[in-house]
């Protein structure tokens, strides 16, 4: 892929609208939610017709690359069985229906530590229900983890990532990870620093997890390294500025879809200052 090749946004349902949506802003790469983001119930799943309008459109437009991002609540790891099993059963559901829609998966936050008596043993909790979820994905489905960054979050470093995707033990095609430059940034890994891109390759090879690699949410952040504030900034407009440009360069990235979780508006200036980079 080239720079304007593996650009994207995020572009919100109806499904149907999204390939007009992505054909004027001049990218071919997007996330979009299956759900309600605010729920783990069936609220706001597309409808069949919808559905059906996505595959139409997206056929006639020609190739676009997509994921979905999983509800906000998503916990795998929670200690309350409800919150636990609602969110594997969301989580199921959507990347069933993400792969019958040619979709490459669905990305969801790792989960949190709080309740239990450590951090190990909270990853360890996600990895067992993890599992549990890899054993009813479809053929064709996959599951996409999601570095963290605030409070109690798991997965706040490419290593603890990478333990959740060794103890789950399943195949890359149906275990990925998707990077969040600002997540990484505010989490305490400084992306703004000379050779902050190049310590991230260092870091995704030394942990194995560089076949893992799906896509990157090419995020700037609106406030400093290790703030642990979770607030997307446009790219080039917060404190990683050309720190973006430098993770873009890396060999590894360079085939990687990269998309912008701003707004429309945003998302033009992000656009303009990676490509013009």
């Amino acid at each position: 892929m080239g720079v304007r090749d593996r650009l994207g946004i995020h572009s919100d349902p109806p499904l149907a609208a999204i390939p007009a949506t992505l054909e004027a802003a001049g990218v071919c790469v997007f996330q979009t939610c299956l759900r309600d983001p605010r729920r783990l119930s069936r609220e706001g799943i597309p409808s069949e017709d919808d559905q059906d309008a996505f595959r139409a459109a997206a056929g006639a437009e020609g190739t676009i690359w997509g994921i979905a991002h999983a509800s906000m609540l998503t916990s795998l790891g929670s200690t309350d069985p409800r919150i636990r099993n609602a969110s594997a059963s969301a989580l199921c559901g959507d990347a069933a229906l993400a792969a019958s829609l040619g979709l490459s998966g669905v990305c969801f936050h790792v989960g949190y530590e709080k309740g239990h008596p450590d951090r190990a043993s909270a990853l360890d909790a996600v990895a067992r229900k993890l599992a549990q979820v890899v054993e009813r994905l479809p053929n064709g489905a996959r599951v996409l983890l999601e570095n963290g960054c605030e409070g109690t979050e798991l997965g706040q470093t490419v290593e603890e990532v990478a333990a959740v995707v060794r103890a789950v033990g399943a195949a890359p095609e149906q275990v990925g990870v998707v990077l969040d430059t600002c997540h990484l940034h505010v989490a305490g890994f400084d992306l703004a620093a000379e050779d902050g891109a190049r310590r991230l390759v260092d870091a995704i090879e030394a942990s194995a997890i560089a076949d893992r690699l799906v896509a990157l949410h090419l995020n700037d952040a609106r406030f400093a390294c290790g703030s642990k504030r979770d607030r997307h900034a446009t790219p080039g407009e917060g404190t990683i500025g050309a720190g973006l440009l430098r993770v873009m360069a890396e060999p590894l990235f360079a085939g990687l879809p990269a998309i912008l979780e701003v707004d429309a508006k945003d998302a033009s200036r992000g656009l303009a200052y990676l490509r013009a980079g």
